[in-house]
């Protein structure tokens, strides 16, 4: 063999090595993907609008330079129709998600991650685009990630949060450039030198037998492959009549309960305004009509009010101690007429902060869509002491004809109901001083006095409950005391609230009255402006007493024997001013006359143990 042919052998050689070193990887390859998505929804759902593979996507179909010569929709599988809007059994073309029908209920994060957008994807116009969204970024084996979730009506989640995998993230809806309630899922991964870029791809992954259109639109390989990223596929309608919208179904996710998206009216801690609450609910001064005669569940009690004027709004304000300090789950009741507004527009204004929901009114109170109450969100209130005004605004988007209606709101206490409702169970559980002037002190008076006396006494008092089965171990998470408040008042009152330290508290007697008890270090202030009215029989609770209950379930020797406890009300000591307000005894009576106890005070108590449930005694 000649040194020439060598050197040109070895030569061929080298070119073959490095054009096999340029050539891309087989597809088979490239299509391996990790399985890391579940269903974004519980249950079992319809698609509405497929992932079309067609390219180019909407914007540039319908916008110059391109010509419009390629209107169609392709779908998974590689069978092509035309682009009708609607396309027949497909949607329109240009989509890049899948649509599921969802009427107002739980999305869940379909992967865990870090939330990178949420709120409104244009907040000067709420009808573009995807409306209020979620994004979700991961990265994993095969590259980086995003799912989107649009046309929400509520958020669960806010931008930078980390969350995992189905957490219930929003509440679906119909903002944005939508025609009807429903959620849009859309999975993008990056792909090219720009970091910055995501394309859209399926999830169901390509099945056509010719290359996908999409993945190669720009040359081979210009975009990321569609392959199946389904850990388990949502579970889906497979409807006959239009084979075409159907990719594989799995098994639906259970669905759960939190948060409710129906208020639970018999948890003890809620406020419910009406539209007929003139110190809570106000109108602008745009035009308003009521509906009248209105009964439940046409509306919440007898009217409703309603307007067909843009920018129009109604709100319903909180007022000082409405609520205790906490998170809560916010409703709108929705009544059935005069009520078609696609986007009402509610802002939450709570704990000096600002968020919004939009609600297609016109689904609520209907027979293809019966429920009344329209779930705006969960959010932290205060007590409005050092808090700009907390209320709720829903306002008129302005599309013409449409009315939009304001009923009531209720807000319900994110916590759930106490495992502990308690209330003073006899005469001799509540005691302190009687009369203006204080003369008497004793155990079987009407009314209980919280402050001070005219003469400058300080008035204690006390609140006892008895066979308490709160375990040892237990940690208290928030303990109230819910009053019936008994006159009008309107005069600034400071008051702490102490516990008895022993675990036996015994009865109050006139031996033995609240200011001859031991109190515990912990104790917890209760400031009342003079702007927090109290008017009679209004409901009132106390401040956060869980210090005072966690010390003394950790005394010694609790829930050996009759385990009680005991709260002593006294003025703080540094309120000057002699004053008083009046909450209803065991002993009040009226006319009728109630049973005994009817409008006693009530101990609330939320606690947890260690190796949860709590151990029953």
């Amino acid at each position: 063999m000649s040194g020439k042919f060598m050197i040109t052998t070895l030569i061929l050689c080298v070119v073959v090595v490095f054009l096999l070193g340029l050539q891309k990887p087989p597809i088979a390859a490239a299509q391996i993907a990790p399985l890391f998505l579940k269903a974004p929804f519980a249950g079992t759902k319809t698609v509405s609008t497929v992932f079309d593979h067609a390219y180019p996507v909407y914007a540039l179909e319908v916008d110059p330079p391109y010509n419009g010569n390629n209107r169609t929709v392709i779908h998974r599988d590689g069978t092509e129709w035309p682009s009708v809007f609607p396309a027949p059994c497909v949607g329109y073309s240009g989509h890049p998600g899948i649509d599921y029908d969802m009427v107002y209920d739980y999305v869940l994060a379909s992967h865990g991650g870090q939330v990178v957008e949420a709120g409104w994807q244009n907040p000067q116009n709420r009808r573009q685009d995807l409306g209020l969204r979620v994004e979700i970024q991961v990265t994993n084996s095969t590259g980086i990630y995003k799912t989107r979730y649009g046309h929400l009506s509520t958020l669960m989640v806010a931008k930078n949060q980390l969350v995992s995998q189905g957490k219930v993230i929003a509440i679906s809806g119909n903002t944005g450039n939508s025609t009807g309630p429903h959620l849009h899922f859309e999975v993008r991964k990056q792909h090219g030198p720009n970091t910055n870029t995501f394309h859209p791809v399926n999830p169901y992954g390509w099945g056509g037998v010719a290359l996908d259109p999409w993945e190669n639109a720009e040359g081979p390989g210009s975009r990321p492959a569609s392959v199946n990223l389904w850990q388990n596929p949502p579970s889906i309608n497979l409807t006959t009549g239009c084979p075409i919208k159907m990719y594989a179904s799995g098994i639906p996710l259970t669905p759960g309960n939190d948060p409710p998206l129906n208020p639970d009216l018999t948890n003890p801690v809620r406020r419910v305004i009406d539209d007929s609450n003139a110190a809570r609910f106000e109108l602008s001064p745009d035009p308003w009509m009521t509906y009248t005669p209105c009964f439940p569940p046409a509306c919440y009690l007898f009217t409703s009010r309603y307007t067909q004027t843009a920018n129009a709004y109604a709100q319903w304000r909180m007022l000082v101690h409405d609520l205790v300090v906490g998170q809560y789950d916010v409703y709108a009741y929705i009544p059935n007429n005069h009520a078609n507004a696609d986007l009402a527009y509610y802002e939450i204004h709570h704990n000096n902060k600002v968020h919004s929901a939009a609600i297609d009114q016109s689904r609520f109170n209907k027979p293809t869509y019966p429920p009344t109450w329209a779930y705006l969100g969960r959010y932290d209130f205060t007590d409005g002491i050092n808090t700009i005004a907390q209320k709720v605004r829903v306002y008129h988007e302005g599309a013409t004809g449409e009315e939009l209606a304001a009923d009531a709101i209720a807000l319900v206490l994110a916590d759930g109901h106490p495992d502990l409702n308690v209330p003073v169970a006899q005469s001799s559980d509540d005691a302190g001083r009687f009369g203006q002037n204080c003369q008497l002190a004793g155990v079987t008076f009407p009314e209980i006095y919280l402050g001070r006396c005219v003469d400058g006494t300080d008035v204690v008092s006390g609140f006892r409950y008895s066979n308490i089965p709160i375990p040892a171990n237990a940690t208290i998470t928030r303990a109230h005391l819910q009053f019936v408040v008994n006159g009008n008042y309107d005069q600034e009152l400071r008051l702490r609230f102490y516990g008895e330290s022993n675990p036996e508290s015994p009865p109050f007697s006139n031996n033995n009255l609240p200011e001859n008890r031991p109190l515990t270090n912990a104790w917890s202030a209760w400031t009342i402006p003079a702007i927090d009215p109290w008017v009679y029989f209004q409901t009132r609770y106390s401040p956060d007493v869980k210090l005072v209950v966690q010390e003394i379930v950790n005394l010694p020797g609790w829930g050996l024997g009759e385990p009680a406890l005991t709260f002593i009300i006294q003025p703080a000591p540094d309120f000057n001013g002699n004053v008083y307000r009046r909450v209803m005894a065991y002993d009040r009576s009226g006319t009728p006359p109630p049973p005994p106890g009817a409008y006693a005070a009530r101990l609330l108590v939320w606690y947890v143990c260690s190796g949860a449930p709590c151990p029953v005694q």
